[in-house]
């Protein structure tokens, strides 16, 4: 943070000034930078010295945003009802915030004061997470969350939506299709990613170990799909703000990433328009003296809050981040891998009895995900944490219920790469087995710590390419495909039947 008089520079995403070419021979510029409303003013502020030793030498005017208070970071999720949809969003104060909605655009039925029911608000503070820099130099005021459910909606029907404050203002006009209701007949297309994070459209510099620039790319491929996509599944490590809402500094916060406002900024054109359903990752959840299963630092003090804040699953309780629903022809059930899992917890116990009450005669199709996966090829085992003892952890506790309640497909995060298994069960291939999909390769950096030898049960292995998978499903097909986000092609392809 840089101090000019009365005004704290809090939002850092610096260029170089020798970016313009005219800097150096002429002593003048230009720049383009994008600025995200905040809910604050700004000042762009001229600095020389580089990074070790910085000195403020001019400053611009302060930057006002024509409303404060206008919806930004607008997304919807599921409640497991076809007829219910959650639609979230982000102001700096309100009044009485709400969503209207209508089934044509501009014509709002349900705008009534005494027909909408008013948003719940919340926020958190920096007392509400449970270490540094979360608690500190990380935090800033995330404004309003405000979440509001539209109910008695039609399944697979348009809706148009805005949502906002009468006194302070509406968003842009947004729109979604209502949920299918489950039906062995019905096709469900899926986007499904994990560990992707956020870029800078402007070329923005931030720490080395936040740049996720790939995850650009796959946001772009997820624009280009939307029309063709019924909802996302992102499968952990969501943002990496690892304790920073908004504040990175190249050099406090030398080991920050990229931060909430800009993520939820990024994927906003999607996740407005579909549901943007989402796994815990330990980037999210995991920190020392929390009731979680790993005792580290990966969250950097966010403990989960920013993230049951910021995402409304249809969860059983606060801190209990497991859930399943159904979506035409597929029944999806989604776990915390940074919670207990052994047959004791209540997770394993909301699992186990969540999968037993599944009717595939009306969802044939069955998605389970996490974020550390069952199956990996990595090196990775010196600690508790790392990727091989727990996947033997998964394999133990968990598999058995898979392979009894016949899961078709299991996705995977974690580890940043993608590849997929044969249908497997206790390490060996068989035709009763499940498929095991590891998704990792939404944007952040790639991992190639890989086995020297492929294990046995693996089919495909891509360490080079970011990317994103999209699922087809029908009453008796299930088509999966492997999509690079640099060419936009298919480069792996798996069929199932019934």
């Amino acid at each position: 943070r840089l101090k000019y008089g009365e005004i704290f520079i809090w939002h850092i995403v610096p260029q170089y000034a020798e970016v313009s070419p005219t800097h150096k021979h002429e002593g003048r510029g230009f720049l383009l930078f994008r600025l995200i409303n905040m809910r604050e003013p700004l000042i762009m502020g001229f600095l020389t010295g580089g990074f070790d030793d910085p000195e403020l030498a001019a400053v611009s005017e302060v930057i006002q945003f024509q409303n404060w208070n206008e919806p930004t970071q607008v997304h919807l999720a599921l409640t497991g009802d076809p007829t219910e949809m959650i639609a979230m969003w982000v102001s700096k104060d309100a009044y009485t915030p709400k969503v209207r909605w209508g089934t044509e655009s501009g014509q709002y039925i349900h705008a009534a004061e005494d027909v909408v029911p008013q948003a719940d608000s919340s926020s958190y503070s920096a007392s509400d997470m449970c270490g540094s820099p979360a608690i500190d130099f990380g935090y800033r005021d995330p404004g309003l969350l405000h979440k509001a459910k539209l109910s008695g909606l039609q399944p697979g029907l348009t809706y148009y939506y805005t949502c906002g404050d009468q006194q302070f203002g509406w968003s842009q006009e947004f729109s979604f299709r209502a949920a299918l209701a489950a039906d062995p007949k019905t096709t469900v297309r899926v986007s499904a990613f994990g560990d992707m994070g956020s870029g800078q459209v402007d070329d923005s510099v931030q720490s080395t170990d936040g740049q996720q620039q790939p995850s650009l790319n796959t946001t772009r491929l997820l624009d280009k799909y939307l029309p063709e996509t019924d909802l996302v599944l992102h499968i952990g490590d969501i943002s990496y703000a690892n304790g920073y809402s908004s504040v990175v500094s190249s050099r406090a916060a030398a080991g920050s990433t990229f931060m909430w406002e800009e993520f939820f900024d990024q994927v906003q054109s999607v996740a407005s328009s579909v549901p943007y359903m989402v796994c815990i990752g330990n980037h999210e959840r995991d920190y020392p003296n929390t009731n979680g299963l790993f005792n580290v630092t990966d969250s950097a003090g966010e403990c989960g809050v920013p993230y049951e804040n910021r995402f409304a699953m249809p969860t059983p309780a606060p801190d209990q981040p497991w859930y399943g629903f159904d979506y035409g022809s597929a029944h999806f059930v989604l776990m915390s891998t940074e919670h207990f899992f052994d047959p004791t917890s209540p997770q394993y116990q909301f699992l186990d009895a969540h999968l037993k009450s599944v009717d595939r005669s009306r969802t044939p199709w069955l998605i389970f995900a996490g974020h550390r996966p069952m199956y990996v090829d990595s090196t990775g085992d010196k600690h508790s944490d790392s990727q091989q003892p727990v996947a033997k952890l998964l394999r133990t506790y968990l598999e058995p219920l898979l392979h009894e309640y016949k899961v078709d497909l299991a996705l995977w995060g974690h580890h940043h790469l993608y590849h997929r298994s044969c249908p497997v069960y206790q390490e060996v291939c068989l035709d009763q087995g499940t498929v095991h999909v590891l998704v990792a390769m939404g944007g952040h950096d790639l991992s190639d710590n890989v086995e020297s030898s492929n294990p046995a049960w693996l089919e495909y292995l891509d360490y080079k390419h970011w990317g994103m998978t999209r699922l087809t499903m029908n009453s008796t097909t299930l088509l999966f495909e492997y999509i690079h986000n640099d060419d936009g092609m298919v480069h792996d392809k798996l069929v199932l039947t019934k």
